[in-house]
């Protein structure tokens, strides 16, 4: 199992990690025994423990209310320090919104998930439109180009976000700041769009951990989202020193 010490800054990414995926994002449950761990967890880091995750601070808040530590949201387009202040990046361009919002519009099943400064197309409930989808990104590229966006294609989702705008990136920002500066960072994550945190955890003498399969820059593996859990359940009841 990944180490915690009272050293640790613990970074989370929330679907597919902390959280079992359901049908549509906002059907997702919070157990009452994760929430109680981040908690515990969050006190004995003294406030080192983060969300890092696609989606926005305010859906965030939502589901973990009434904890609110920091995060990152919005794939890096928005980072909420340990105070609570607030950084986002400008919105996505209308040019762009309105290719996802066609296609959800016109396409039955498909849900739009809108950040503003990042889109996320969810086809699970239209698993058949996938092949559609694909080649309306392929279409539409010499646009995504020139508007400056990468599209990154996940667990039954479709996302767009400005260049230079990642996990990783936004990692490094946080981790810069108080009580995450000079702690050792242990980050867990469970698809395409985590790489970018485990591709520079060496540069913050961090680790990792995924969920369902192992990704390069993960030592460790949990099966399920269940087994995150319950190892944080173990780890707060222990107590960090």
């Amino acid at each position: 199992m990944p180490p915690v010490s009272g050293n640790t800054a613990l970074l989370l990414d929330i679907d597919g990690t902390l959280l079992d995926l359901a049908r549509t994002p906002d059907r997702v449950k919070v157990p009452a025994e994760l929430l109680r761990s981040l908690e515990k967890l969050s006190h004995q880091l003294h406030g080192a423990v983060a969300f890092v995750s696609g989606r926005s601070l305010e859906s965030i808040d939502t589901l973990f209310a009434p904890f609110q530590p920091a995060a990152i949201g919005a794939h890096g387009g928005e980072i909420r320090g340990v105070d609570g202040e607030v950084t986002r990046i400008a919105p996505l361009p209308d040019s762009i919104r309105e290719i996802f919002a066609g296609l959800a519009e016109h396409i039955p099943g498909l849900l739009l998930e809108d950040k503003k400064s990042a889109l996320a197309l969810h086809y699970r409930l239209a698993p058949e439109a996938e092949p559609v989808l694909k080649s309306a990104m392929e279409k539409h590229a010499a646009l995504f180009a020139a508007e400056k966006v990468n599209i990154l294609h996940g667990k039954a989702v479709i996302q767009v976000r400005p260049h230079g705008i990642d996990k990783g990136s936004a990692v490094l920002k946080l981790a810069r700041q108080k009580p995450f500066k000079g702690r050792a960072v242990l980050f867990g994550g469970d698809d395409t769009t985590d790489m970018d945190v485990f591709r520079i955890l060496p540069e913050l003498g961090g680790r990792g951990f995924s969920v369902g399969r192992r990704f390069a820059g993960a030592e460790h593996v949990f099966d399920t989202p269940r087994a995150v859990r319950q190892w944080l359940s173990r780890v707060a009841e222990r107590g960090v020193k």
